[in-house]
């Protein structure tokens, strides 16, 4: 667990994305859009055949402007990035428009897991206050229970979004020095995009935080006057 939070810190400033496992950029290479076609054929088995008759690290699809990939790999299938691609020609060189998800199996999943032990937080602490206001005890040892409660639902909050979240972040890492080292260029050539359907990351995660918290708020006013 905490390999993984320092792998997300360590590799900060260097993805796009902070806190979600997605990632949006654009590349720029001297490669003309053909070049680059060619080199994606040439690594990426198209035939997607089974890991030990592949000797190359990458499956998928490629067409003329556009390919689909992932890495071979025996483990983290439900967290390794889903990388899109689209190849445009430019005057000198070419862009290449990368987005890279979690697959849809492991991050709605995780997602669910994570969305239930986040609203539990609040809901929990909810019910807890409506039960004082409406007894008026205010014991110690209901609280020390409650404080061991948040505790143990933050452990495993934790893990359930740093395992994929840390490891995609990793798998997204390594296939961008991939695709740097396939289109001859350089980190600098990158420019990141941090919106997802027209919000920031920073919108998204304020709302998962104010969200919860709304409903928390919610049910503690109509549990307190119905």
């Amino acid at each position: 667990m905490p390999c993984l939070f320092c792998c997300i810190l360590k590799l900060d400033g260097i993805l796009s994305m902070k806190y979600l496992p997605l990632e949006k950029f654009d590349l720029y290479t001297e490669l003309t859009s053909d070049e680059v076609f060619r080199r994606l054929r040439s690594v990426i088995d198209t035939d997607r055949r089974w890991l030990i008759f592949s000797n190359k690290k990458f499956v998928g699809d490629v067409e003329r402007y556009y390919f689909r990939l992932w890495r071979l790999t025996w483990w983290s299938q439900n967290f390794r990035p889903i990388i899109y691609g689209k190849i445009q020609q430019k005057e000198l060189g070419c862009s290449i428009q990368i987005r890279m998800r979690m697959p849809w199996f492991g991050f709605l999943f995780y997602s669910f897991i994570f969305g239930y032990l986040w609203l539990s937080i609040f809901m929990g602490s909810a019910n807890l206050v409506v039960q004082k206001i409406q007894t008026g005890i205010w014991q110690i040892g209901s609280l020390g229970e409650w404080f061991q409660g948040i505790v143990l639902y933050l452990v495993m909050l934790s893990f359930v979004y740093f395992l994929p979240v840390g490891t995609f972040k990793w798998e997204a890492y390594r296939a961008i020095n991939y695709l740097l080292k396939l289109t001859r260029t350089k980190r600098k050539n990158i420019i990141y995009r941090d919106q997802i359907l027209g919000f920031t990351e920073i919108q998204i995660v304020r709302a998962i935080f104010l969200l919860p918290l709304g409903i928390s708020i919610g049910w503690t006013i109509f549990e307190l006057f119905q």
